[in-house]
C-alpha cells in the first residue's frame, strides 16, 4: 500500500497523451522505472528513460513482517531521468540516482516490539486473521 507523487491526471493533455491516469499513463515511483511508455506526453518506447518521483510505502508486509518506508527524491514531481540520475542497479549506479531506492523503513520488530505483528495468536496482530486497512486524510 503506497502513495506516489504522480500527476493527478496522469499527464493527460501533455504532449500527445490523450489517455491519462484512467488508462495507466503518468505513473512514477522512487525506483525510476524504465517500462513506463508515456512520460510527460512523450513516448518512451525503447525504455531508454526512467521516471522518478517520491514514494511513501505506508504498508509493506507479508505474514511475518511489516514496515513503512519513505523513499525521498532530490527532485519535485515526476522527473524523467537518463543515465546516472536514474540510479540503475544493473549499471552499478543504484546509490547515485535522484531517489532513495532503499528508503528508511520503520519495522516494529527491529525496534523491540517482537510481539507486535506475525503469524499466531501470541502476536498483537495475528496474520492468520483477516486485516482491514483504513486510510484517512
Amino acid at each position: 500500500l503506497y502513495f506516489i507523487e504522480m500527476d493527478e491526471l496522469g499527464g493527460k493533455g501533455k504532449g500527445n497523451n490523450d489517455a491519462g491516469a484512467k488508462f495507466g499513463t503518468g505513473y512514477c515511483d522512487a525506483q525510476c522505472p524504465h517500462d513506463i511508455h508515456w512520460m510527460h506526453g512523450v513516448a518512451n518506447t525503447d525504455g531508454g528513460k526512467g521516471i522518478c518521483c517520491f514514494e511513501m510505502d505506508i504498508w509493506e508486509a507479508n505474514r511475518m513482517a511489516t514496515a513503512f518506508t519513505p523513499h525521498p527524491c532530490a527532485v519535485d514531481g515526476p522527473y524523467v531521468c537518463e543515465g546516472t540520475a536514474c540510479g540503475d542497479g544493473d549499471a552499478g549506479e543504484r546509490y547515485m540516482g535522484v531517489c532513495d531506492k532503499d528508503g528508511c523503513d520503520f519495522n516494529a520488530f527491529r525496534f523491540g516490539a517482537q510481539s507486535h505483528y506475525g503469524l499466531g495468536s501470541n502476536f498483537d496482530i495475528d496474520t492468520n486473521k483477516p486485516i482491514t486497512v483504513v486510510t484517512q486524510f
